[in-house]
């Protein structure tokens, strides 16, 4: 791997740190009476009828497998509850079995030709827009805010990647296992896709090994995740950082891991086997696990923000899911500084 450096993080970001510290925690705890998110429930399509009634919104399906994978979004009078991607049962059935889709591969070796196993990343990957609120919702609709002052836009996430990985990925060891990655994004694509393959660490740009390797600030890092990750930094996503220690092993079951580049959290990723995703079609109800997502000690932009993520299957639409649970709305860094 070629040598890189990280530069140390803004001394104004870490001075924040204790005001921040003790401000915060309590406003990204959710409320006590918030009810459960996450479960099988099946609740209707979000319309003018819906009212203050939790309902469901739904992004473009695309092909996956034999079935269809798509995002969905949850929501009680405007206020989110869940954001997720819903998979069809025949969806896990017909998975490709070659490594990759090809999309992005980089001859790291300068052989003239491209190893599907070792110089491409991604696996096969799904480029998922998140469900659009109704353009001029009215008082009655589920996207008026009328308990709030919040509403569905103000959810950070901008969009959604999901990858199939029939051989699992880099480092090896660690997540080489048939699993699936769902990235749900805080940026544009555009900046996504500005972070090229390369012949350094999993295949990105040498020359942008420097930013993907840059630290976190402690202020926006959650406890046990590492500040910068350079030797995960991978091309076309970013640097990703795992709280679980290297001696864990091989992923069995589900993770959470945080993307990041240019020392900012870019997205959030539920990482769970194909296996653990197959289990909850045969577990007894309710067919689904739930484990807090980490919170940093705060977001750098303000919005609604999920403290948990579920992985379900719900019998009655035979779909599994893979969600964002139980959202608070949270100031950004700036709203804190100044007291707005």
């Amino acid at each position: 791997m070629n040598g890189f450096r990280i530069r140390p993080p803004a001394a104004a970001a870490l001075a924040s740190v204790a005001l921040l510290s003790a401000l915060v925690p309590a406003l990204l705890q959710p409320p006590a009476n918030r009810p459960p998110a996450g479960s099988p429930a099946l609740f209707p399509d979000c319309g003018p009828t819906a009212g203050s009634a939790t309902c469901t919104r739904w992004g473009p399906a695309a092909a996956l497998g034999h079935g269809t994978v798509r995002t969905y979004g949850e929501y009680a009078n405007g206020i989110p509850r869940a954001l997720g991607v819903s998979l069809t049962a025949a969806a896990l059935t017909g998975l490709p079995t070659a490594p990759t889709d090809g999309r992005h591969c980089y001859d790291a070796d300068g052989d003239d030709h491209i190893d599907a196993m070792h110089e491409c990343v991604g696996g096969h990957s799904r480029e998922l827009a998140l469900p659009v609120p109704s353009s001029s919702p009215s008082p009655s609709s589920s996207w008026s805010s009328s308990s709030s002052s919040s509403s569905p836009a103000d959810i950070p996430f901008r969009w959604a990647l999901f990858n199939w990985n029939p051989y699992g990925h880099n480092p090896h060891g660690r997540y080489d296992v048939p699993h699936f990655d769902v990235h749900f994004y805080l940026v544009p694509q555009e900046d996504r896709a500005a972070i090229r393959t390369g012949g350094c660490a999993l295949l990105i740009a040498c020359d942008q090994l420097d930013a993907a390797g840059e630290p976190v600030p402690a202020a926006y890092l959650p406890v046990g995740y590492p500040a910068s990750s350079p030797q995960t930094a991978e091309g076309a996503m970013g640097a990703h950082l795992d709280s679980r220690p290297p001696t864990t092993g091989t992923l069995s079951g589900q993770t959470f891991i945080y993307g990041a580049y240019a020392g900012r959290l870019i997205f959030l990723e539920p990482m769970l086997t194909k296996e653990f995703l197959e289990q909850h079609s045969t577990a007894p109800a309710p067919h689904r696990t739930c484990e807090p997502v980490p919170q940093p000690k705060a977001w750098q932009a303000p919005g609604w923000y999920p403290t948990r993520y579920c992985t379900a299957y719900r019998p009655e639409r035979g779909d599994y899911t893979v969600s964002l649970t139980d959202f608070v709305h949270a100031p950004g860094m700036q709203d804190l500084a100044t007291g707005n």
